[in-house]
């Protein structure tokens, strides 16, 4: 392939002579892999800055993602709370309402104690009062009572009843 090279460029400059043909040929050569190398360079160059480039991207991902897992921990986290909230929640409110059935089976001990104190001669407006209920649902707890038939004095005194 030299030899080739050498025929070419003794066509192209004729008179040369070997030495001298082969010494511009490691010339020309030499340029040539100068060119390359700069070249190549270049290349590498380029590379290496998109390499970088990538890189910045790989840790700016990276610090989302980790930004992400932060998130979704403190997520996690916050539903676990909510649920035990949500849990709470739900045992007060059975405790409550437990509490409120006990208060509401109190109303007819309560009502009972109002028949009492009105068969005992005590006004509505008396009666209220010690109970600490309202004047109106005494008057209806007195009337309820006397239509049931409970209580026959209640039906004898029907305008006690209206006046309350």
């Amino acid at each position: 392939m030299i030899d080739n090279l050498i025929l070419l460029l003794q066509q192209i400059m004729p008179g040369m002579d070997h030495n001298l043909s082969l010494a511009a040929l490691t010339l020309l050569l030499s340029i040539l892999i100068f060119w390359r190398s700069i070249t190549m360079r270049k290349r590498m160059t380029k590379q290496a800055a998109l390499i970088e480039e990538q890189a910045k991207s790989l840790e700016e991902i990276q610090t989302q993602l980790n930004a992400n897992v932060e998130t979704k921990d403190r997520e996690g986290n916050f539903l676990k709370n909510l649920q035990q909230a949500e849990m709470t929640t739900e045992l007060q409110k059975s405790r409550s309402s437990f509490a409120h059935r006990s208060n509401s089976q109190r109303p007819p001990e309560r009502y009972a104690y109002a028949r009492s104190m009105f068969r005992s001669g005590m006004a509505a407006n008396e009666i209220s009062s010690a109970l600490g209920m309202s004047h109106t649902e005494i008057a209806q707890l007195l009337k309820l009572s006397s239509l049931s038939g409970q209580d026959e004095q209640f039906e004898k005194d029907t305008n006690i009843l209206s006046l309350a």
